[in-house]
């Protein structure tokens, strides 16, 4: 891996831009705070101004409570990214950063998707203007449940990342959300991942188990970060059909591909590519206190990076947690666009190879 960050005046000594983030506040400097990557491989997310920022801090410091026993807690961990703590950097003493694992860490080359939750994403103290605006942004999120607001796929073929923002995942129609949405992201063009789906299905089976029981809290912009290897030559898990990646090839003759020809602009507003060069890099004041689970911060470095690469096909999470409330009852609005994910993935499965 390269080591070759380009240098940026704004960024806090030992820190550089995620190179894999699809969506959230991005890092411009002082005047608009995002998401940083720490040299230990970790991810720093500056908290929002109170009560949301207060409200994420204080939900992840509930869930790695080292003392809690609590069997829907202790499950619900499972779902999010690792946290250590809160920290504060030299240039920026009084933004408190939340210490969060690197979800993507493991991938050669992730694809990324980055997918909020929920027919209503405002919560329940939005006034007027923050429901009006909320309601205008992806006008099938009422259908479908959930929407996208940003991804990043991997074409092992060209060697290139392509990038989609927001705009590009809001002008998705209605009848475009599963073959230039989910399609787009696990490759149909070519040949569909479905690999990378049946992991991501069991997982994502098992948050909704967790969500058709638990009662202790409610979700609001709340999203789901999926991940997976878009290296396939590299993968352990290799798609029977990767020799049929050739231009010249009008099909693949193999059962596990999906060669649904995808009519897709892909040089519409939105999509950018990029040649794909994967970067890592290997004082923070840390306040971690001894009642939070906490694993080393070096535990991600000290791992062999090839035996990650080896064992990781697929994963995703739970994040952004902003807006997360109790309200003592099943959370159906997140639990919708849930059953509503899997279906479109099972769907997606079901297309012919």
């Amino acid at each position: 891996m390269d080591n070759d960050f380009p240098e940026n005046p704004h960024l806090p000594k030992g820190t550089v831009l995620p190179r894999n983030q699809v969506a959230g506040h991005k890092h411009e400097g002082r005047s608009k705070l995002g998401l940083l990557q720490h040299e230990d491989g970790t991810i720093l997310k500056a908290s929002q101004k109170p009560p949301r920022g207060t409200r994420e801090v204080d939900f992840y410091k509930q869930v790695f409570d080292a003392t809690c026993t609590d069997k829907t807690i202790l499950q619900l961990r499972s779902f999010l990214p690792r946290f250590f703590g809160v920290c504060h950097l030299e240039e920026y003493p009084d933004v408190t950063y939340l210490k969060l694992e690197n979800i993507v860490y493991p991938f050669r080359k992730p694809c990324v998707v980055d997918i909020k939750m929920g027919k209503r994403t405002y919560d329940p103290e939005a006034g007027p203007a923050k429901i009006a605006k909320e309601v205008t942004k992806f006008p099938y999120v009422e259908k479908f449940g959930f929407q996208f607001t940003g991804m990043q796929t991997y074409d092992p073929v060209e060697q290139k990342t392509k990038f989609y923002d927001k705009f590009f995942c809001r002008k998705l129609g209605e009848d475009e959300l599963l073959k230039k949405g989910l399609g787009a992201f696990f490759n149909l063009q070519q040949c569909l991942r479905r690999d990378a789906i049946q992991v991501l299905l069991e997982k994502l089976r098992e948050i909704e188990s967790w969500f058709a029981s638990q009662t202790m809290f409610s979700f609001y912009a709340s999203s789901l970060l999926l991940v997976y290897e878009g290296d396939m030559p590299y993968n352990n898990y290799l798609s029977p059909c990767i020799q049929c990646h050739s231009k010249e090839d009008s099909g693949c003759g193999s059962s596990g591909c999906g060669s649904t020809e995808l009519d897709q602009n892909e040089d519409s507003s939105g999509c950018t590519c990029e040649s794909d060069k994967t970067d890592d890099i290997s004082s923070i004041s840390i306040e971690n206190s001894s009642s939070v689970i906490s694993t080393s911060l070096n535990d991600i470095k000290t791992e062999s990076s090839e035996d990650l690469h080896n064992d990781a096909i697929a994963d995703v999470r739970m994040i952004d947690f902003t807006h997360v409330f109790s309200q003592g009852e099943i959370d159906e609005n997140y639990l919708f666009g849930l059953r509503n994910l899997i279906r479109n993935l099972e769907m997606l499965l079901e297309l012919p190879s």
